[in-house]
């Protein structure tokens, strides 16, 4: 039978001395975000892009941790929601438009492809995904109602230093309360008014791990009225008070 191009170039990379084609090279793609998990989601390998969208500088901070360590847990459910389906049911997802944090204190929507990944038994052991900057134009576009509560969400995370209510996010939307309720259920399987409070805890723990505040001065940071609300509502998100996650996080 006649060697096809595939085998030939199968039998190519096969020759190959490991490590030669693949992660480094995706150190070269400006805003394209790469990485690599475990069957657990834990990062394993992430690229430079991946790194300017989050809090953090070095590949070492990010190696070893999960989407719940890194951003908030609204969409730190979404993200290993996606992970699990790939690895449970070894299909990979193709160009899902995604809402992420761009590292300038905003959030834009993002196509995000994901595959699973084998050991030489054929059993999924992780997931390698990517993701790009949705734009107006190009091959995939942002749809008005996305590129909208993206500007919504982005305005509520510069709002976080005072107490934000959803009429108040209802209004400057032009929109109903009703409306923008069914519009968060729909794009990030949560209401306003929680996705309101897990904003304000994350963007709490950020500042309890990188800032010297003390927990009553980032308990005022965040917009709430006194420390014991904050330390609650922290305690219920987290699992635990902000001054034992502190302690907790540096140990």
């Amino acid at each position: 039978m006649q060697e096809t191009l595939s085998d030939t170039a199968e039998a190519f990379f096969q020759s190959l001395m490991p490590g030669q084609v693949g992660l480094t090279l995706f150190q070269a793609l400006p805003e394209v975000s790469f990485w690599v998990k475990d069957i657990q989601g834990k990062f394993l390998y992430v690229n430079q892009s991946f790194l300017t969208g989050t809090m953090f500088t070095a590949e070492g901070d990010v190696l070893g941790k999960s989407d719940l360590d890194l951003f908030p847990p609204e969409l730190a459910a979404v993200f290993r929601n996606d992970d699990m389906n790939v690895t449970t049911t070894g299909e990979a997802v193709w160009n899902k438009r995604e809402l992420v944090f761009n590292g300038k204190g905003g959030v834009e929507w993002r196509a995000t492809s994901k595959v699973p990944l084998k050991d030489t038994e054929g059993k999924v052991v992780g997931s390698a995904g990517i993701s790009r900057p949705l734009g107006h134009t190009e091959g995939c576009p942002v749809p008005s109602q996305h590129r909208e509560m993206s500007a919504i969400v982005g305005a509520i995370y510069k709002c976080l230093d005072r107490d934000l209510r959803v009429a108040e996010i209802a209004e400057a939307a032009n929109t109903s309360v009703s409306t923008l309720e069914r519009t968060f259920k729909e794009h990030m399987g949560t209401t306003p008014k929680k996705f309101i409070t897990q904003a304000k805890i994350s963007t709490a723990c950020e500042r309890l791990i990188n800032t010297k505040l003390s927990v009553k001065e980032v308990s005022a940071s965040v917009g709430f009225a006194d420390n014991a609300s904050f330390t609650r509502s922290f305690k219920r998100l987290m699992g635990q008070s902000p001054t034992e996650y502190r302690s907790a996080y540096k140990a």
